[in-house]
């Protein structure tokens, strides 16, 4: 071991101080470049530390977003069969002609149709100035697309659950008449159509300016 002397003090106390500053220092054989096993243990020590602060800090965040996240609350599933089911009510079995059917009555302001008083209204508006009326009109009816009803049983194709909690269903009036679909929507406990649409394009919406017939 070497000794390093520091001046100052007495022989004794300037031993304590080298004994001090020189332990832990090693070398190698002969001829060898010398270690400073000390800086080098600072070293390892050092980088122990900062991967325990790493992982310490990652359980950390890891904490703090199992915490914070918001719980996620389960979305109620849509009943689609019950939203087709009601859609299939924009027809009606007529009662003296087998295999015969009629779109809802609009004798009362269409009010047993499973409608939103907006398509209430629209179609009010539209039969008021003779847009589905024979003369300068579609000559057809729009729910049912035609003059005298239906000879087949309207049949849903499809019934897709939307974002938003209401369901399209896809209906087929007949081999003769485009499909329907209407925008079922659950307004106070019932399934409503909010939109209907007659075949499909820019016009098939009841609220485009001039609705397919």
């Amino acid at each position: 071991m070497q000794r390093i002397l520091v001046s100052g003090g007495t022989e004794a106390g300037r031993w304590a101080r080298t004994q001090f500053v020189t332990i832990g220092r090693c070398w190698r054989s002969t001829g060898m470049e010398r270690t400073d096993y000390l800086d080098h243990t600072r070293s390892v020590l050092g980088a122990m530390l900062l991967a325990v602060a790493a992982v310490t800090l990652a359980a950390c965040g890891a904490g703090i977003a199992a915490t914070s996240s918001p719980t996620s609350s389960a979305i109620p599933a849509v009943d689609v069969a019950a939203a087709e089911q009601a859609a299939l009510h924009l027809f009606e079995a007529d009662p003296s002609v087998l295999d015969h059917w009629n779109p809802c009555s609009n004798s009362d302001n269409w009010i047993a149709c499973p409608v939103s008083a907006s398509i209430k209204t629209r179609l009010a508006d539209l039969t008021s100035t003779g847009y589905f009326g024979d003369v300068g009109g579609c000559g057809e009816e729009y729910i049912s697309g035609t003059q005298n009803g239906l000879n087949n049983a309207p049949m849903v194709l499809s019934g897709v659950a939307g974002g938003n909690g209401g369901v399209i269903v896809v209906i087929q009036r007949g081999p003769a008449q485009p499909r329907l679909t209407a925008v079922m929507t659950k307004e106070t406990g019932s399934w409503l159509a909010s939109d209907l649409a007659s075949g499909i394009g820019p016009t098939a919406s009841i609220f485009s300016a001039k609705p397919n017939c």
